[in-house]
């Protein structure tokens, strides 16, 4: 007999012969109540991991795509849009964030690693 999990009805099919094999030794009355519950369960946690994967893997492509376009702006000397500026209060997307607004700023307010990036690009 061959095991397929390549196909969800094969890994089912496994994970059902392996736990008759493991409930072998229970009452056939809680046996099959026990593996049903077993399955489901197993089924719901496979199910909320895929739905968790694909919503990070969006998120991730969503993330990518604006840290694109904020490059190309850069590249171009555009300015940000301002939604995206609005954002930067957030710690979490700090790094996703880019502030090239540097006229603004004083001089002691700036970084040293912006400074030394804007005499750079008047070179």
């Amino acid at each position: 007999m061959t095991i397929d999990l390549d196909t969800a009805e094969g890994r089912k099919q496994y994970l059902s012969d392996k736990l008759d094999d493991l409930l072998d030794g229970i009452n056939e009355s809680y046996g099959t109540v026990l593996m049903e519950e077993l399955l489901n369960r197993l089924e719901l946690t496979i199910r909320d991991f895929n739905e968790e994967m694909k919503t990070l893997c969006d998120q991730l492509v969503k993330k990518q795509e604006e840290r694109q376009q904020l490059l190309e702006m850069i590249k171009s000397n555009q300015s940000i849009p301002a939604e995206i500026e609005s954002n930067k209060a957030s710690p979490v997307d700090i790094d996703s964030q880019i502030d090239i607004k540097s006229t603004e700023k004083s001089e002691s307010d700036i970084p040293a690693w912006e400074q030394k990036l804007a005499k750079l690009e008047k070179k």
